[in-house]
């Protein structure tokens, strides 16, 4: 079982879901990784960690194998300087992962640079310090305004754009309060400003999907 299910065409770009505990993670699904990626998966110390790693890589090897219309497990791939995959040799083809406890999505564009991001939509304890440390001051005004039944929500919409753009950028998390975006409920998704670099709004589409109650998730999208 691959991402099985197309959620949205954002610009084109197909976003796909798995749910990583109906894929497969044994060990059919673990010979097709690369022994890089077989290597990670026995790093894991809980089983249901190791399961969902293989399936989200062997879910993720079969949709690119079916676009690319070539064997998943001769499919290689190399990493920018924080990690972000791409396709070893080259091609148009472009593409990002991001998962949360059980599902998984995958951003499939071709030649359109794409980040997505998803996450489980929990109540946190240290929600403002953690808004302290990784959101704007723009970002931190407008969580404080959200009705307190909303904040989970909202944060959540912020996090996942935050992320979904430093993906696409293929950078680190370490850029996540140089960032401002939309979060509050009824804002459409937007990059607001980035520090220093003033020409990023114009650059990048940020918007938000519904993939599966519970979660909160984003795409962000090269302007070409």
């Amino acid at each position: 079982m691959s991402f099985s299910r197309l959620v949205a065409t954002p610009g084109g770009v197909e976003i796909w879901l798995a749910d990583l505990d109906a894929a497969d993670g044994g060990e059919g699904a673990l010979a097709i990784l690369s022994e890089d990626e077989q290597a990670r998966a026995r790093r894991f110390v809980f089983d249901v960690h190791q399961r969902r790693f293989v399936a989200c890589r062997a879910a993720l090897r079969a949709r690119l194998a079916e676009r690319l219309g070539c064997a998943a497990g001769i499919l290689r791939f190399e990493y920018g300087p924080v990690g972000k995959p791409a396709l070893a040799g080259g091609g148009t083809l472009r593409f990002n992962v991001s998962h949360s406890d059980r599902y998984a999505l995958l951003a499939l564009g071709d030649r359109v640079e794409v980040g997505v991001d998803i996450e489980r939509i929990r109540p946190l304890t240290d929600m403002n310090a953690l808004a302290d440390r990784v959101f704007s001051d723009g970002e931190r005004a407008a969580l404080a305004q959200v009705p307190e039944d909303r904040k989970a929500d909202a944060f959540f919409a912020g996090w996942t754009r935050k992320e979904a753009y430093i993906k696409a950028r293929g950078d680190g998390i370490g850029m996540l309060a140089a960032i401002e975006v939309t979060l509050s409920p009824g804002d459409p998704p937007r990059l607001v400003r980035v520090a220093d670099q003033l020409d990023e709004p114009e650059r990048w589409s940020i918007q938000s999907l519904s993939p599966v109650s519970g979660f909160a998730a984003a795409v962000c999208l090269q302007r070409l």
